[in-house]
């Protein structure tokens, strides 16, 4: 199984992983989705994607647009229209993809990928992915996913 996620994503993954669920919000049925392919297929892969992903491709504030937007074909939504959002969203994906080694399209197994995190960006010291205020559900989370997928890693 394979979940697409943009860079700036993975680091809520983890930290609402390790809660067990995202909050009622208007993107939670998609963080949720994820959350449970993962519970579902410890084996992921993700694919590092810069157009909406499989949160986004959920979230209540998506709308179908023939014009599209500049995160993808068909679609917009109210971050797309917002210069600011739009700026700190694609500075945050470059700075995760260069910390991480890794560049848009690429496709890595959830394992791997909650390795590089653990190891390149311990610290959310970046409001787009998490900031602060999020550290501890982050650190939490690493822990979490770490000890789940370990129970799987001869599974392969």
């Amino acid at each position: 199984m394979r979940i697409r996620l943009r860079p700036y994503h993975p680091t809520y993954v983890i930290g609402y992983f390790g809660q067990g669920y995202y909050p009622k919000s208007y993107n939670s049925q998609g963080f949720n989705e994820v959350i449970e392919k993962i519970k579902s297929d410890p084996n992921v892969e993700v694919e590092l994607v810069e157009e909406y992903d499989d949160i986004c491709m959920k979230c209540e504030r998506l709308v179908e647009d023939k014009k599209g937007s500049v995160w993808g074909k068909r679609h917009s939504c109210s971050s797309a229209k917002n210069p600011s959002v739009v700026e700190g969203v694609n500075r945050a994906n470059k700075r995760v993809l260069r910390s991480l080694g890794l560049q848009f399209d690429s496709v890595v197994k959830l394992r791997d990928l909650v390795k590089l995190l653990s190891e390149r960006i311990p610290i959310l010291d970046d409001e787009m992915i998490g900031g602060p205020k999020f550290q501890k559900k982050y650190e939490k989370g690493l822990v979490t996913l770490s000890s789940f997928l370990k129970k799987y890693e001869d599974i392969d």
